[in-house]
């Protein structure tokens, strides 16, 4: 049985959605700079249909019930995306730190996101070209994969692109002056 620890919304988690990110606790994953380690205990509630109910109500306008964790018990997270996709008709989406995506979820999930957070090293300013760290960063370990309808059926499509948006640059060449502008 998944414990829920806490809950945010966000839209950074998995884009184009908004999600109510919902932490689990007993992580067994206990990676190297773990930016939540009192997520390593066995603590917090159930996550009982009457909770994910209760969750789900108290957060209107999401648009996916994300699992921030749940590698310590698959069985669950089958119950509980299987819940939500029937209760709610929502999407569901995972955070696991495992390198690589288990054969039983991606039965049910429609976004999972794997890679170990690894913390990186070095100059703040040179993080981004490390192998380790957010999504957001080119060399990231980590990935995105979400489920999408194809011509052939569903397919499970490398969407981690989404993270890494082109830098604007120097914003003064988006600005127009007076003198510019004669209309």
């Amino acid at each position: 049985m998944l414990k829920v620890y806490d809950v945010a919304v966000t839209m950074s988690e998995f884009p184009d959605e908004i999600t109510l990110c919902v932490n689990i606790s007993n992580c067994p994953g206990y990676c190297d700079g773990c930016s939540e380690p009192w997520l390593l205990k066995d603590v917090g509630e159930e996550l009982t249909n009457e909770k994910i109910d209760e969750l789900i109500k108290d957060h209107p306008g999401i648009s996916v019930f994300g699992l921030m964790g749940g590698d310590s018990d698959h069985d669950d997270v089958v119950r509980i995306t299987n819940y939500v996709h029937e209760k709610h008709h929502l999407k569901v989406g995972m955070y696991s730190g495992r390198e690589y995506m288990s054969t039983k979820l991606l039965n049910c999930l429609d976004l999972y996101k794997i890679g170990r957070f690894i913390m990186p090293k070095g100059p703040v300013e040179e993080w981004h070209q490390t192998n380790n760290g957010v999504l957001q960063f080119p060399w990231s370990n980590q990935l995105l994969f979400e489920k999408l309808q194809t011509k052939d059926g569903e397919s499970w499509v490398n969407t981690t692109y989404k993270f890494r948006k082109e830098k604007v640059g120097n914003p003064a060449r988006f600005i127009i002056t007076s003198e510019d502008n004669k209309d």
